[in-house]
This record gives C-alpha cells, structure tokens and sequence, in this order.
C-alpha cells in the first residue's frame, strides 16, 4: 500500500508524526497548532493516501471572506467558521465523537496499535474561502483526554476510519464533505472532548 504524501515543514521537519500537539502545563492546555506533516499520518506508514493535492503556493487573503466565530466552548453539532493563518476559511460542524473506535477502524481492515485505541470525529465541513486546498494543511484536529495531553491526527498514522478525510484530495471552494477524523489514543486514557485550531485560535467540542 502506498504512503501519505509530506505536507511540508511549517512547524517540523518532514516525516515526524506528532503524537501530542501540547502537553498540560498548570492545568492549562496549550494551543493546538497545525501539524507540521498535515496530510498526516505517516510519511512511512500505512494507510495510504496518495492523492491529497499539494499544498497552494501562495496564502490567500488575511482578511476572512466571511464573519468567523470567536473561539471558546462547543457542543457537537455547533458550526463554527475559522479563518486560518494561510488564509483559508473553513465553516465546520463537528457531529458527534466515538469513543473508543476499534471496531469501526477493524472493519475498515485496520488495527489499532498495541497499547492504544482508537477515536473517531464525524464532522461536516466546508470551504467558504477563496483557496482550494486540504484542512489538514493549515489545521489541527486534536483529541484530549480529560486531564492529559493532545493526539491530534498525526497520532492516527497506522489506521483509517471508513470516511476519512484523508481520502479526499482536496475540498474546493464551495464544496462541503461529510467525514471522519481518527486518531489514537493510550487504551487506559479517559475520554475527552476534540480541539480544532491553527495555532491562533481553537475551538473545543464535548
């Protein structure tokens, strides 16, 4: 099977899988930033998604093309719109959270990694920008624990829910898709609540 493609190197070097995007410190969470391989998973693992179209060369505008939502607090189901740092604009509304995951990615033909479990975000979201590109360029989709650190999609580099959001190329201007974000989890951890963010501001859904 082949590879995810490199996202680049925003923040890190190509290829590292970032398995937590912050770590408590004195009980506040940092911010989450957007992974430095957003494609994601995996550089050298499976599965496989060849087809994610390369990042735009050039940012799009700073100023949203649209109101954006000021950050906070949110129950599944809420839509949010975030203007990002490269300029793209994305309206997201996180459905629900499956918590654990195992059977669903199992069905899949993918199996947790020893030690850890997987969680699953369903979430519609839609490009109201002017860029055509792929959220997992310019966004991290995190899940946190009660009490513990953040696994955002990095941490999800050996499996794949049924929909993922990986699997679409890229999300044009207008067009909305309805999928699914995993990631994994330590077996033993509690359940949580998912932060979205790009590194300025984030959102917390529970």
């Amino acid at each position: 099977m082949s590879t995810r493609p490199s996202a680049g190197s925003r923040l890190a070097g190509l290829g590292i899988v970032a398995v937590a995007v912050g770590l408590i410190v004195a009980c506040v969470p940092a911010p989450v930033v957007a992974p430095s391989d957003p494609d994601i998973p995996g550089a050298s693992s499976t599965p496989a998604f060849p087809n994610l179209t390369n990042p735009p060369t050039t940012a799009g505008p700073s100023v949203p093309p649209v109101p954006t939502t000021a950050p906070g607090d949110f129950a599944y189901g809420d839509t949010i719109t975030i203007h990002t740092d490269q300029g793209t604009t994305w309206e997201i509304t996180p459905l629900q959270s499956i918590d654990p995951a195992d059977s669903i990615v199992q069905a899949n033909g993918y199996q947790p990694t020893q030690g850890q479990r997987a969680v699953i975000l369903e979430l519609t979201i839609r490009n109201v920008g002017v860029v055509t590109t792929h959220p997992y360029y310019d966004m991290a989709f995190a899940y946190q624990p009660d009490n513990a650190p953040r696994y955002d999609q990095n941490s999800g580099a050996l499996i794949a829910a049924p929909d993922d959001l990986g699997y679409y190329p890229e999300i044009q201007i207008g067009e909305s898709v309805t999928a699914e974000i995993v990631v994994q989890v330590p077996e033993n951890a509690p359940e949580g609540s998912w932060v979205i963010g790009d590194g300025t501001s984030e959102y917390r859904f529970r």
